[in-house]
């Protein structure tokens, strides 16, 4: 893979029609290219006129998918809870195992199952050279953007606790082994819970080393000529500094139907492309010949 590009900005402001048009300029270059949606209310399927619930070809070189967020929801408690569940068989005893299935009703359950259908849909399509991502408004994916790093915090945090647990365990245990459940690990090879958090913990960082990574991925908002939109971009920016990811590229789309462009260079002080504004539907010529305007994100 050689870039990984996010389209972000609130609702409405383009982020589809921008994205489709860097795919299908990739595309018409000969550029394998991985054209995916994580935006609860997708759109792609709009443009392309197809269904996209699987990955589907749509052009020479392109492939395209809307994730089905409301299916990896449900997959996604069901083998969380199972697996849960079967760490703590223990806690069963005191019928404790009814609490894991009030998981569902948890805030930040979508996001989370969104940073790992994200993280999925990467790592299954690295083999293509460019992977462009659509995404769900302002709010919601700065919070998916958020988790892994949040995440690693407390499952580092989680691990030495863990560590402290089997230790403290082991050594009652070579007092009065007897104090001890036998079904309890021992040693640190043998705690469920421990690989668990092994496993989540490779899970965000593969994540976080992406993001991160600024010679791949490439963040681009896209606003329009509005106050509003303007407001939620810089929110954005913002954001995205506070987690050391930054914004490399602004689009201003839709330009000419609006009043607050002439400064957005000096405001955000990124490289900026103006889109015009385009009153005809768009075929998908049309939106390669846009895409060129776009070529310098993945240069």
């Amino acid at each position: 893979m050689k870039r990984i590009v996010f389209f972000l900005g609130k609702g409405g402001v383009g982020k589809t029609t921008s994205s489709a048009a860097l795919s299908f300029y990739l595309s018409r270059n000969k550029k394998t290219t991985y054209w995916v949606s994580i935006d609860p209310a997708h759109n792609l399927s709009d443009i392309v006129h197809k269904d996209l619930h699987i990955k589907t070809q749509i052009d020479d070189f392109l492939f395209a998918e809307e994730v089905d967020v409301e299916g990896y929801l449900k997959n996604f408690l069901h083998e969380t809870t199972n697996r849960m569940k079967e760490m703590y068989k223990y806690l069963q005893i005191v019928n404790l195992e009814n609490m894991f299935d009030l998981l569902k009703h948890s805030p930040g359950m979508e996001e989370y199952a969104l940073m790992y259908a994200m993280k999925e849909k990467i790592e299954e399509n690295q083999d293509f050279e460019y992977i462009i991502v659509d995404t769900p408004p302002t709010g919601l994916m700065l919070k998916i953007l958020s988790l892994p790093f949040s995440s690693k915090m407390w499952i580092e945090k989680l691990i030495r606790w863990r560590k402290r647990i089997i230790s403290h365990r082991a050594a009652i245990a070579n007092i009065n082994p007897k104090k001890i459940d036998e079904s309890l690990a021992l040693t640190e090879e043998d705690d469920k819970v421990l690989k668990e958090l092994g496993y989540q913990s490779e899970y965000v960082t593969f994540l976080i080393d992406l993001l991160s990574d600024k010679s791949k991925c490439k963040m681009v908002v896209v606003l329009n000529e509005d106050a509003m939109s303007l407001s939620e971009s810089l929110k954005i920016k913002s954001g995205l500094n506070d987690l050391g990811l930054g914004l490399d590229f602004v689009i201003l789309n839709k330009e000419g139907l609006g009043t607050v462009s002439n400064n957005i260079e000096k405001i955000f002080d990124l490289p900026t492309i103006r889109m015009p504004y385009l009153k005809n539907a768009m075929d998908t010529n049309t939106l390669a010949n846009m895409g060129q305007r776009l070529a310098k994100i993945v240069e």
